[in-house]
């Protein structure tokens, strides 16, 4: 599996990342918050890039993807709803995650929670 960065979204990460490392994670069920959200349903629908303090990876992302910007942290149970070659690309005023022909989310958010006390919810 590979996650490719259009120029736009590589250029953003390199950006918040000159000064603060961190490593990422494709949050895709809104583990990392800044408080507990209930979820009332299995669904995954809330995809998000979060920055988070290097080292600080909570266990339950027991993955990783290999990306041209450094490895993406993930859950593994989820790779079922990702695809071997994804792009996360600008499209107008958002950005979408891409898989082999067919549009994995339409518009995820860059979190940035190294500042932050995170909460994590395990699902």
């Amino acid at each position: 599996m590979k996650i490719t960065f259009d120029e736009t979204v590589s250029q953003r990460l390199s950006e918040l990342t000159k000064t603060i490392p961190a490593d990422l994670v494709l949050d895709f069920d809104h583990t990392l918050s800044r408080e507990l959200v209930g979820q009332d349903c299995c669904g995954i629908t809330r995809y998000r890039l979060v920055l988070i303090k290097q080292n600080q990876l909570p266990d339950v992302f027991d993955g990783s993807i290999p990306s041209n910007c450094g490895l993406i942290y993930y859950k593994k149970w989820g790779t079922m709803y990702l695809d071997p070659q994804m792009q996360i690309r600008k499209n107008g005023p958002l950005i979408e995650i891409m898989g082999a022909g067919e549009l994995i989310a339409p518009n995820i958010e860059i979190v940035d929670f190294r500042n932050e006390q995170i909460q994590v919810t395990i699902k």
